[in-house]
Order: structure tokens, then sequence, then C-alpha cells
């Protein structure tokens, strides 16, 4: 693999994304609050207007910070590492806002042709198919699509007669049950169906995460696909060896 190295300058706007970080991260700015205007933080920094878009596109893509169209800049929620053993709901866990509501529908089918090959299935089995989607008051966050076989249901716990059960199980109980989850990523664009389902217009980006969740005797047992706005998503993941 050939490599070129060339020198570069240090960007102009560093000195002032280092303080706006400091200032966010030491409270100055707390979580939730509206960061002045830019003609406001261009003064008190000392530097133009255009460097300050610069610094605060970057602490955007660092997840810092939130910019909405007509809402302003909000400082983002401190998202806490995951430091027990629990795997979360990347849904939740991974939101920089806060989830207040979730909508939920489900059915009771014939596993997808794609979910008897990633589950181990038959045609003859049946699945639990659940669209879950997020939400901040009326900002739509996300959705979730969720197949669990009938054939786990003892072991999750999951009444079908009883709704509190099943949002239990696609919220949390998936996840504390999963011995490992084998994920991919790809960016997609919104169809008719997440159109539907996040307000958004076609040809949206999409971040799309499928997992797949495996128990302690290595059997898949459930297979998710998280739709995120990115946005509204600030995605963190550890990998320990």
């Amino acid at each position: 693999m050939k490599t070129k190295l060339h020198h570069q300058s240090i960007p102009a706007y560093l000195d002032v994304y280092n303080s706006l970080y400091t200032d966010i991260v030491t409270g100055i700015y707390p979580p939730g609050e509206h960061l002045p205007g830019e003609t406001s933080l261009a003064e008190k920094y000392g530097v133009s207007r255009n460097t300050l878009r610069q610094a605060l596109a970057i602490l955007n893509e660092d997840g810092m910070i939130i910019k909405s169209q007509g809402k302003g800049t909000v400082i983002a929620p401190q998202i806490k590492q995951n430091t027990d053993e629990k795997i979360p709901n990347p849904m939740l866990a991974l939101s920089r806002h806060t989830v207040t509501d979730t909508v939920l529908s489900y059915n009771y089918a014939a596993p997808t042709d794609i979910a008897r090959d990633k589950l181990l299935l038959s045609s003859s089995d049946v699945v639990l198919a659940c669209n879950c989607v997020f939400k901040s008051h009326t900002t739509v966050l996300g959705y979730s699509f969720t197949q669990v076989p009938m054939l786990f249901f003892n072991e999750l716990e999951l009444s079908t007669s009883d709704s509190n059960s099943i949002k239990e199980v696609i919220l949390d109980r998936l996840f504390q049950y999963s011995d490992r989850i084998d994920m991919t990523f790809k960016l997609i664009y919104a169809n008719d169906m997440e159109i539907e389902l996040l307000n958004v217009p076609v040809m949206t980006p999409l971040i799309l995460t499928e997992a797949i969740h495996y128990n302690k005797a290595n059997e898949p047992f459930a297979r998710n696909k998280f739709y995120f706005l990115p946005e509204h998503y600030h995605l963190e993941f550890s990998y320990k060896k």
C-alpha cells in the first residue's frame, strides 16, 4: 500500500473549537440549553463568524451540539457509556434526545425468507413481527423492526395476550437475554415504508443497522433492524478483545 504524507497547517477554527468544547463539558453551556447566537459567540471567542461556523460544524459532527433549522443550536445531552455487561437498546441508549414515547404495531405470521435464513427457521414457524417508532415528544427519532420466533416466547417470558409484555421484550428483554449480537451497518435512503413511519421526505438518508441476537446456546433468537435518523443519534460502540 502506497502512502503519501503532506504537512498541513493547523485549522483556524481549532482554538474556538477547543474553547467551546471545554465550555460545554464543564457545564458553562449545560445540556439542553441553547447556545447564544453566532454574533455573540464570535465576539466572545474573538473569531469571525465563518471560523465560528466551522467549529460549530465539527462540534455537531462530534455529537456535542444539535443544530436544528429554525430552532437554533442546542447542547446535546451527555450519553453515558454502558459500563456493565448488559447490552443496551441502541434506539434508546444512543439517542441525542430523551425518548418520551414509543409506538408499537405488531402481528404474528410465517417468517419472511430472509428471517428463515438468518434465524434458522422453517416455513411452518411463527414469528412476532413488530415495528416500534421512537419519539421525543412530537419529534420522530427513528424506528425498529423486530422479528422473534415463537420458539423463544417462553424463554423471553413473552405473553401474546399482554401488550405490556410485548413492549418489554421489544424495548429491553431481547437485549438482556442476548449473549452476543452480530451487527451490520449501511447507509440507505427512505422509501415508502420509511417515509410513512418516520414522517420524512423520500430519499432522506438513514443509517440502517441489522442485528442478529444470539443466546448463551449460540442460537439466533431475534432479528432487529434499526432505522436511525442521523441528526438524532450519536452512534458510539466499544470493542473489547
